[in-house]
């Protein structure tokens, strides 16, 4: 099974937009994928069509009081399930700060997926935490959305100088992509020529800024659910590619 996430420090990057994306093209591609939500907001979970009201607690996987098959729930689409979160997960922190050793939790527990599944996608918290560190330790690809911003850039190389600092992580593979682009603004395109050097890209990806981010909201779908033809769709057709061909998922 391989383990990618959708991670940056900051929030209203794209995340859990991009994670909800990818996890519905890999299964479209018949790739058994499973979405672990780990933000107590719960957007991806939502944003899947699936309510709040789960009979267990997220937290209690950590704790060890729930096997995670328990949590997993069937997505509307063929071949994507989901472990959701809740609010119960603001208290995560707290847990993995008390318990020894708790850097390889989330690896852990997803072993008990790997049976049944080929892809897993974390759709994290944004911050640097105890259980980014779980993340770090536990993927092999860390999928960063970035905004067309010079601190956007500052924050993908911050991450990148403490992800180097750490002999366990240093396997762990980064692709960064850029979202909400809009290549009529002259910071959007100076952005992007400056950040070829950092992410060590000809040409970075790019998913343009398009009114169909919002309509996820209102239908509870995944882009190419209700505008399989428009650019945000066809950008993320292309990501989703590019992680394949790069990352052999």
């Amino acid at each position: 099974m391989k383990t990618i996430a959708f991670f940056n420090v900051k929030g209203g990057v794209g995340k859990t937009t991009s994670a909800v994306n990818i996890a519905y093209l890999a299964a479209q591609s018949d790739i058994r994928t499973i979405l672990w939500d780990l933000d107590p907001q719960s957007c991806a979970t939502w944003n899947l069509g699936i309510d709040d009201g789960s009979a267990h607690k997220a937290i209690r996987v950590f704790k060890g009081k729930t096997p995670v098959g328990q949590l997993k729930l069937h997505s509307p689409y063929r071949g994507l399930d989901v472990i959701p979160a809740d609010l119960s997960l603001r208290k995560l922190e707290v847990l993995l700060g008390s318990e020894e050793d708790s850097q390889k939790l989330l690896d852990k527990l997803a072993e008990h997926l790997s049976e049944q599944n080929k892809l897993l996608i974390f759709d994290c918290a944004p911050a640097y935490s105890k259980l980014s560190e779980n993340i770090f330790s536990c993927c092999d690809v860390l999928v960063v959305p970035l905004l067309p911003s010079p601190l956007s850039l500052r924050s993908y190389a911050q991450l990148k100088t403490f992800l180097a600092g750490k002999k366990q992580w240093k396997k762990l593979r980064l692709q960064p992509f850029f979202t909400m682009v809009d290549k009529r603004r002259k910071i959007h395109t100076d952005v992007l020529e400056q950040a070829k050097e950092l992410i060590d890209e000809d040409e970075p990806l790019v998913i343009p800024y398009a009114s169909d981010y919002e309509k996820m909201g209102t239908h509870r779908a995944p882009i190419h659910c209700f505008a399989n033809s428009g650019s945000a769709a066809k950008a993320y057709q292309s990501l989703w590619s590019t992680l394949q061909d790069r990352f052999q998922l």
